[in-house]
């Protein structure tokens, strides 16, 4: 029988819990997700009322953040949103916006536009300006060093947010010359060449759509594979109809609370079983894991709750249980907790941090009991007197 000196204090990989027939890989789930969309257009071409039409058919309530000076304000008759005008532009306070909006409860948000903290009063290319100033020889790759992390954050933040996110951004302008079948004239006729953004900001969305003076959406990026393509004069309930089909799935709390079999960890999950000791009845998650999970809103949610699951580790386990710890990050693919993209990776990675949590504790549970003195034995009446002469 194992005595508890003889237990490890940081399990092994060779008595780390069995994975599943795929290794650590586990069946792909469609679950309930949340959209990212970006339209581009030049000015005028509807980007507003269509943002806001896809938006109210996604179900509210909606936030819109507004960098056109109270032009979103004037739908306020035909959309119910909220609405915030900024005058200023920093990325990092679109950061701070998107996790408000999380936590007042707004299921969409409407950034109208993107652009705006690009090349914007205090957006990144100004930042980029201040920073090449601040340096003894100015360096515009330098100066880019302290701008681009603001840029990934802002970017890690939209696509991880715990809300729908539908963008615009304007589009540089030109005007080209057609030839009017028709008439046999030619006539100018303004159209949309890249978004005002960073280069490569498509890749980072679900949806993206341009749009044209006539305002027609045409598809340029798709994941839904409808929408592939696609061509939508004054785009509103129907293209909205695909894409909440297309984003419908296993709720996210449901994927979470009843995991596949295979893949329970024992360390995290208990089960309760009837009373004559038959075989389980049900899989229950410890209460303080779920509550840690439902603190992870957030990735400031996600840091907070790693680092004090760390904080504990450290005080039962010393540099070991540091080890572990981060050796089970990086399982999970990152070094820190913020670089976590989505919540349920994050989530995944807090239970295995857990368990790690409750086996040290029992540990140290068992290494502090208090050892049980052995009786004395008792001796006869006449020895405990001899003995009382002798010390005499």
């Amino acid at each position: 029988m194992e005595t508890r000196h003889q237990r490890r204090l940081i399990p092994s990989a060779s008595v780390s819990p069995p994975l599943s027939p795929a290794g650590p890989f586990r069946k792909a789930i469609k679950r309930d997700a949340k959209l990212r969309l970006a339209v581009s257009g030049p000015s005028g071409s509807g980007k507003t009322y269509t943002l806001l039409t896809i938006a109210s058919a996604l179900g509210g309530p909606v936030a819109l953040v507004d960098t056109e000076h109270g032009s979103a304000s004037k739908y306020a008759d035909l959309f119910e949103f909220d609405v915030l005008e900024l005058d200023s532009y920093d990325p990092e306070r679109l950061i701070k916006i998107i996790d408000q909006a999380a936590e007042a409860g707004f299921r969409v948000l409407c950034i109208d536009s993107l652009s705006h903290f690009w090349m914007g009063k205090d957006g990144e290319l100004e930042k980029v300006d201040r920073a090449a100033r601040r340096m003894q020889n100015p360096n515009g790759f330098a100066a880019w060093k302290q701008v681009t992390p603001i840029h990934n954050a802002l970017i890690d933040k939209i696509i991880s947010a715990p809300l729908h996110v539908l963008a615009s951004m304007r589009t540089k302008t030109e005007w080209i010359l057609d030839h009017d079948e028709r008439t046999g004239k030619t006539v100018p006729r303004k159209v949309g060449l890249a978004p005002v953004m960073r280069d490569g900001i498509e890749y980072e969305f679900d949806v993206c759509g341009e749009m044209d003076q006539e305002n027609t959406l045409q598809i340029t990026k798709s994941r839904c594979p409808k929408l592939s393509g696609g061509v939508f004069p004054k785009p509103g309930k129907k293209l909205a109809e695909v894409l909440k089909e297309w984003l419908c799935g296993v709720p996210w709390d449901r994927v979470e609370a009843k995991p596949p079999q295979h893949a329970i960890d024992p360390h995290v999950v208990r089960q309760d079983t009837e009373v004559n000791g038959s075989s389980p009845s049900a899989v229950k998650i410890p209460q303080e894991l779920t509550a840690i999970w439902k603190r992870m809103c957030s990735p400031r949610g996600v840091a907070k709750e790693f680092g004090e699951l760390k904080v504990e580790i450290e005080q039962l386990a010393g540099v070991p249980g540091l080890a572990e710890y981060a050796r089970i990050l990086r399982q999970h693919g990152v070094e820190r907790p913020k670089e976590f993209k989505t919540s349920q990776t994050a989530r995944l990675c807090a239970k295995e941090v857990y368990a790690l949590l409750e086996m040290l504790r029992s540990n140290a549970r068992e290494n502090t009991e208090p050892l049980e003195a052995e009786p004395e034995a008792e001796q006869p009446l006449g020895e405990q007197a001899d003995g009382a002469s002798e010390a005499k």
